[in-house]
């Protein structure tokens, strides 16, 4: 009855916005870790960086799509290992002091030094010419001989080691964001911080209260500002998709956020005009921390990930058009197919594959097994899968494993620590290629949460990444990915669907693999 009540609520006709005809007001669903570029990587971070911040280049609405930004354009060398950036001429921070390819170089250093411990850095230290040293030893003489160089102030070159297929999709991203050197140094941590902050791209927060909002508004110095037609954008940190879903029914949210919405409710909310379903390229996974007993012995891991019943999961527990998944690189990955890893599609004789590698690691039906813990970060649906995953395993296995919540940044700072037994996680993409969650289990990865290192693996997306798209390199990705379906340092589970309600006066909006709106391209009508 009550949830009859709910779904009708829901699909009766909205009330007149509240929010303004120039404003986009949207759940972010957490209060972001960070808002240093050097430091994002989770979904509410980049979703308000992405709109203060733009790289050399940027990407269009489709996500896809790559697009001139702080460049106007580039070349290539003929051995695809010099990248030569011309940017434009005339930029401005939104302070209004003027930006130019000296700023990216101070960045890019910035984002290989030790002492900032970004958290991609491997992307340019693994690639860069002379990033790994400067990483070790970053001292004025050795920054000379890294690749990374403004060589006046509207030409920026990089110089790579070997040919990176995906390179300049990296260039769109948060970690090669410029930030100016300045404010950083003036401001430290608090260089974020609304009063400080200076940004580059289309928007420029103004206010920020923990647990309340982050408001930005339209940067004046942006080069493209006149084709910026919202003026202001407020973003929201609720973390219950039904509060949320409540306000964008009073007509107080105009977009309800990445999957803004009760799973349970999604197979009848696809009635609704206002409500979006659409692919993603987000997998949902299980990390193992493979430096703790019993979770360093393979046969254990294999039978965990073995244990857990897909199918069951995204037709009785997810049940917002889930896919369930025993890989780790989603679909839509171009031409790529995943290999087959543990996993026979035939739950009943996984069961009991899991119960014999079990037996093996000296823990038959689950005897003399220690009781281990399941972190999830605080959210309705990921409290029913750990709790569904752990009845599984107690049901099929006869072990306890408990699980237990934490606020968002503490959560990520956890993982980190790798202070967890087993971890519920999420990737979504970064660029359209497989190698976006292939380098994830990567030995230099600072986003390895496993303690899982394997110097062949590493091997392989090295040789894989220095060659052009096509088989031969699908091929190589295949080998590493099948490493990792197989030696399980993490238990891939399903991949997202991306869902959420937006008003019917929001025009531009395209609902990309990511689901991440680029508010600039957007307008109200």
């Amino acid at each position: 009855m009550i949830l009859n009540l709910v779904l009708a609520a829901l699909l009766s006709a909205l009330p007149p916005p509240e929010t303004k005809k120039d404003e986009f007001v949207f759940n972010n669903r957490a209060e972001p870790e960070s808002l240093d570029p050097a430091f994002a990587t989770g979904v509410p971070d980049n979703t308000i960086i992405v709109q203060m911040f733009e790289g050399l280049l940027t990407r269009k609405n489709d996500w896809v799509t790559l697009a001139p930004g702080m460049a106007e354009s580039y070349t290539i060398s003929k051995d695809q290992k010099i990248y030569t950036f011309k940017v434009r001429k005339g930029l401005k921070w939104s302070d209004g002091s003027p930006l130019n390819a000296k700023d990216f170089e101070y960045s890019w250093l910035r984002a290989i030094d030790p002492k900032t411990n970004a958290t991609y850095a491997y992307w340019l230290t693994d690639n860069v010419v002379g990033a790994a040293e400067y990483n070790k030893t970053p001292t004025a003489e050795v920054a000379k001989k890294v690749g990374i160089k403004a060589t006046d102030d509207y030409t920026f070159v990089v110089t790579l080691k070997q040919p990176v297929t995906y390179f300049l999709s990296l260039t769109a991203e948060s970690l090669l964001y410029p930030v100016k050197k300045e404010t950083v140094e003036k401001f430290k941590d608090q260089w974020t911080r609304p009063e400080n902050i200076v940004s580059n791209g289309a928007y420029k927060m103004t206010y920020w209260k923990v647990q309340d909002r982050i408001v930005m508004e339209k940067n004046p110095n942006y080069y493209a500002a006149d084709t910026v037609q919202i003026k202001k954008v407020v973003a929201l940190p609720i973390e219950d998709r039904q509060t949320g879903v409540n306000l964008f029914q009073q007509g107080k949210l105009d977009w309800s956020g990445q999957n803004g919405a009760p799973n349970s409710l999604v197979p009848s909310l696809k009635k609704d005009p206002n409500f979006r379903l659409f692919p993603g390229t987000i997998t949902y996974y299980y990390w193992f921390n493979t430096t703790k007993k019993p979770l360093n012995d393979i046969r254990v891991r294999q039978a965990l990930t073995l244990a857990i019943d897909r199918k069951s999961i995204v037709e009785k527990v997810t049940r917002g058009g889930e896919m369930a998944a025993d890989h780790l690189v989603s679909q839509n990955m171009g031409d790529y197919k995943s290999p087959k890893g543990v996993t026979s599609g035939d739950y009943a004789a996984d069961v009991k594959k899991a119960k014999d590698l079990l037996a093996q690691a000296g823990f038959a039906n689950g005897k003399g097994f220690p009781e281990l813990n399941l972190l999830y970060n605080s959210d309705e649906n990921h409290k029913k899968l750990a709790q569904a995953i752990s009845q599984m395993w107690k049901k099929e296995l006869g072990i306890e494993v408990k699980p237990f919540n934490q606020e968002w940044k503490v959560y990520l700072a956890t993982q980190r620590d790798m202070a967890f037994d087993i971890s519920r996680a999420g990737w979504a993409a970064d660029y359209a290629d497989p190698n976006t969650f292939l380098e994830l289990l990567l030995s230099t990865s600072e986003n390895n949460h496993s303690g899982w290192k394997n110097a062949k693996y590493d091997e392989l997306l090295k040789t894989a990444n220095s060659m052009p798209a096509g088989a031969k390199r699908n091929e190589l990705l295949s080998q590493a990915e099948s490493m990792i379906l197989n030696e399980v340092p993490m238990a891939p589970i399903f991949t997202y669907t991306n869902f959420g309600f937006m008003r019917p006066e929001i025009a531009g909006y395209t609902g990309n693999l990511i689901d991440r709106p680029y508010i600039k391209y957007m307008s109200k009508k």
